[in-house]
């Protein structure tokens, strides 16, 4: 088993969506988002978002997992990596956003804009890396891939003399606790008032900028 580190490129969207969704769908509230998986032909908006995120924004590193051994990408993750303080024109507004077909939108509007709003209230404009998203595919959970992305940034971040940012689900939350992550805040959502139960929490974690250090020798890795 060989599993290396690379950039995603535009012609692996279809696949990372495809691990996205089958990761999200154990979730609860995640099903509540989006009760059906979208079929391909119905992720235009993510399909455009990621496009751009890939070929455009300077500050997003899309990176996958390989399994060599497969040749299958198994694993991804969005790294934001801001280097320079940012002004406020550009980190406190909150742009909206288009959900692939099927969505529950007002579900989805209401996370997401939870989730801008901790990031301004937490991170404001000051240079840190955030980890927007890391999920694996199910079917290749534990064997490594989820932190080979995690230290992916957090090497980056270590490099730059930089602070980590995320929200953690309870299922991802303890990988997080053992890199160094603190809890700062949680996100709390009534799941009642969408037919769901309870209360879905995220955890607002951080972590402190560190000494650089040489990066961890790992199969395939890139800077």
């Amino acid at each position: 088993m060989v599993l290396i580190v690379e950039r995603a490129q535009e012609t692996d969207i279809q696949r990372l969506l495809d691990i996205m969704y089958a990761a999200f769908s154990k979730d609860p509230w995640d099903r509540i988002m989006y009760p059906h998986i979208p079929a391909p032909e119905a992720r235009g908006a993510s399909i455009e978002r990621w496009r751009d995120e890939i070929s455009i924004d300077p500050t997003m590193h899309f990176m996958k997992v390989v399994d060599t051994d497969i040749g299958e990408i198994i694993a991804l993750a969005r790294w934001n990596v801001y280097e320079v303080e940012r002004p406020e024109s550009e980190w406190k507004s909150t742009k909206p956003r288009n959900w692939d077909i099927g969505a529950n939108v007002e579900a989805a509007n209401e996370f997401y804009n939870a989730v801008c709003e901790s990031r301004q209230n937490f991170m404001g404009g000051k240079p840190h890396c955030r980890l927007n998203m890391l999920v694996c595919d199910p079917q290749h959970q534990r064997r490594g891939a989820g932190r080979m992305l995690l230290h992916w940034g957090l090497n980056r971040a270590d490099n730059l003399v930089l602070e980590a940012y995320l929200e953690a689900s309870s299922e991802g939350h303890h990988l997080y606790q053992s890199a160094g992550f603190e809890d700062v805040g949680t996100l709390d959502i009534d799941m009642t008032k969408y037919g769901g139960h309870g209360i879905h929490q995220h955890f607002v974690m951080t972590r402190a900028a560190q000494k650089p250090h040489s990066p961890k020798s790992a199969s395939g890795s890139i800077p």
